[in-house]
């Protein structure tokens, strides 16, 4: 389809299950999930373990071909921490696994199929070890991580900091520094004096923000109507 063609009663209908469905069956299994979540076909998001926190108006965009899973492993002796930030927004497919720390600053975009994890998960030698080592995961604020890209134990990324698609990071990432490769290089860096704009600019006013994107899905679907949303299901034509 190149448009949406349900009537605006249908995309409000549709909004309103999918928070429904957070509500009920996805925030009870977040230890804290801040206000305002937007978790985009929310019964495709895996949330294992405890001690998984996240601040106000996630975002989470999964679908059944890329769920989006955060797992803690939590053995009697050692339990883990997956810590995110405000305004945060992650793609289908994102994978964050906790086996010591995980934090993830305010305002991060992850891209689709990203992995973060700050444990291997087996030893060397001792590969049926239940308590793996482990190495804390920082990630700043404002980091951009590209498609694909994996984030390994121990490392830091600083603020504003843009991840390549496909890199594999294994060592500290410097605030402004753009990194991309297997494994990631420096390709470049940001202007620290220029002045940057962040998810944090868009969602902070959250009244503003909801009539902004209201007004928008009713100009966008002006003139749909039940009918028409069904004929294009049952008998699409070149244009739909």
């Amino acid at each position: 389809m190149r448009r949406d063609h349900r009537p605006y009663w249908m995309h409000r209908l549709w909004e309103q299950f999918e928070n429904w469905w957070t509500g009920h069956f996805t925030r009870p299994h977040f230890e804290t999930l801040g206000r305002k979540p937007k978790l985009v076909r929310p019964w495709h998001i895996e949330v294992f373990g405890p001690n998984i926190h996240a601040g106000h108006q996630l975002h989470l965009a999964a679908s059944a071909a890329d769920p989006i899973r955060f797992t803690v492993w939590s053995p009697q002796d050692q339990a883990g921490t997956i810590e995110i930030g405000d305004y945060v927004f992650m793609a289908g497919g994102t994978r964050i696994l906790a086996a010591g720390r995980v934090e993830i600053g305010d305002s991060c975009l992850i891209a689709r199929e990203a992995t973060i994890t700050d444990c291997d998960w087996h030893g060397l030698y001792d590969r049926v070890d239940p308590n793996p080592p482990f190495k804390p995961v920082k990630i700043g604020n404002n980091v951009w991580i590209g498609d694909g890209a994996f984030i390994g134990k121990g490392v830091t990324i600083g603020d504003h900091a843009v991840i390549g698609a496909r890199a594999v990071i294994t060592k500290d990432v410097e605030p402004y520094a753009v990194m991309a490769g297997n494994p990631a290089k420096l390709v470049k860096r940001l202007d620290a004096d220029k002045p940057m704009k962040t998810r944090a600019d868009l969602l902070g006013e959250l009244e503003t923000l909801d009539r902004f994107m209201e007004n928008s899905y009713r100009d966008a679907m002006k003139g749909n109507s039940t009918w028409g949303w069904l004929r294009s299901k049952l008998f699409p034509r070149r244009g739909d």
